[in-house]
């Protein structure tokens, strides 16, 4: 049941007829270059008969319902927007429960633009930022505590867990303490759809809602996620549906889809080879690790996500060390700062990989002649918490206007990776 592709099998049998394809997309199964393979023209297919089938019987709905069983959760719904969208469905989902949603301080822009349409007022929970590093620690329950004390009128609560750099909070305790208030707890797991095979996703820690990004860390194509509609407690299917349809495109890419069912199948028909799969990166990960702490002039952060390697170099910004690692050895790492860079280990990394990495660090580390830029403590920019002035959604709004008089902040400033807002519609100018 597990293996099934019931996305595979429509697109099998209708290849299989040879059509005639009188209907969109334009290229008609053609390719128009030389770049892209033929076969995924002839893939990328429109809403034709198979998956034009409503209710249970749609191929999209059977191989979501396969996805979410694997999982253990109520319906897992296929995101091909990225988790982005997913994350937006789910606060307008929260709108049916109110208009204040808890917001750990660190969340990504997209739930500040699921805010803005679903119409929310954010309370926001502060999230301890470590100025030696450069980004978010994990949440503290004391603190999510002192404000459900304080509020009974709150819709939901978001949580970013693992974080960017792979810090991973206490969401067991999270969930009871939001579940004590009868509040629905919605996790960003974007960057760790793989932590339910190291048995420490939000899946099964009370989370109610974990949305996923399935690229990022479990090997599906580009803009590929899913949201996971963990239990009935708060939200049923229809919830979760109209929410998602309201955002979302009328014509998903069903190669997207067939990369997520695919990604699936291989997860589950390797389950007993998937820690393996893991184990098998985690070795030379582990001994590159022990290597890392050997090599003078850098620092390694200590977080809950082994995939995620954060490094922090004492005499050169994180931006300029991922410059000569580009530039002079050809490593294009995940993202860089004032402070440090960010590694993100995937299924290609191996021994050799690891000793190329090393080799590299090292030598940029030792090396006297490269460019160095020490960041300065005013170099680094610290989020800060604002009252808001007006709701998000006003301040969104009066953005449309030409008056540049005006008092608050009408836009979304969060540089992307890693997201997270530096500045709200709403706060005051």
């Amino acid at each position: 049941m597990k293996n099934e592709t019931p996305i595979l099998n429509t697109l099998e049998d209708y290849l299989s007829k040879n059509p005639i394809r009188m209907h969109v997309p334009f290229h008609g199964g053609v390719s128009n270059n030389d770049i892209l393979p033929k076969e995924l023209y002839n893939l990328d297919i429109s809403e034709v008969s198979g998956y034009d089938t409503h209710g249970e019987d749609n191929p999209i709905f059977q191989s979501e319902k396969i996805t979410a069983n694997f999982f253990n959760v109520e319906h897992s719904f296929y995101l091909t927007s990225g988790a982005s969208i997913g994350l937006i469905a789910s606060m307008v989902a929260l709108n049916k429960f109110g208009k204040k949603v808890i917001l750990a301080r660190n969340v990504h822009k997209s739930i500040i633009n699921g805010v803005i349409l679903a119409g929310l007022e954010p309370v926001w929970l502060d999230v301890e930022f470590l100025d030696k590093w450069g980004i978010f620690s994990k949440v503290d329950p004391n603190k999510l505590f002192e404000i459900t004390s304080k509020h009974n009128d709150i819709a939901g609560c978001v949580i970013v867990s693992p974080t960017y750099e792979g810090v991973i909070s206490d969401v067991e305790l999270i969930a009871q303490n939001c579940h004590i208030k009868n509040i629905p707890l919605v996790v960003d797991e974007a960057h760790g759809a793989h932590l339910f095979f190291l048995r420490t996703s939000a899946i099964s820690l009370g989370a109610d809602l974990v949305i996923q990004s399935w690229h990022k860390s479990l090997g599906s194509l580009t803009q590929t996620g899913v949201l996971h509609l963990i239990n009935n407690n708060f939200f049923s299917y229809r919830d979760i549906k109209r929410s998602l349809e309201l955002v979302s495109s009328t014509s998903p890419s069903f190669i997207l889809l067939l990369s997520l069912e695919l990604t699936r199948k291989y997860l589950v028909g390797t389950l007993h080879a998937t820690s393996l799969l893991f184990n098998k990166i985690r070795k030379p990960l582990t001994l590159f690790t022990i290597s890392l702490k050997q090599i003078p002039e850098i620092e390694i952060f200590k977080n809950q996500d082994p995939f995620k390697v954060y490094i922090k170099p004492n005499k050169m910004s994180g931006i300029d060390f991922a410059y000569h690692l580009y530039n002079n050895h050809s490593i294009e790492i995940e993202s860089a700062n004032d402070i440090g860079f960010l590694i993100s280990i995937g299924m290609n990394f191996n021994e050799e990989i690891k000793d190329k990495l090393i080799n590299a660090i090292n030598e940029i580390s030792c090396c006297r002649d490269v460019a160095r830029n020490v960041p300065t403590e005013k170099s680094i920019i610290k989020p800060q918490i604002n009252n808001l002035k007006l709701s998000p959604r006003e301040a969104f709004m009066l953005g449309f206007q030409k008056n540049k008089n005006i008092e608050y902040e009408c836009e979304i400033n969060a540089p992307c990776p890693p997201g997270y807002a530096l500045n709200v519609p709403g706060n005051e100018k």
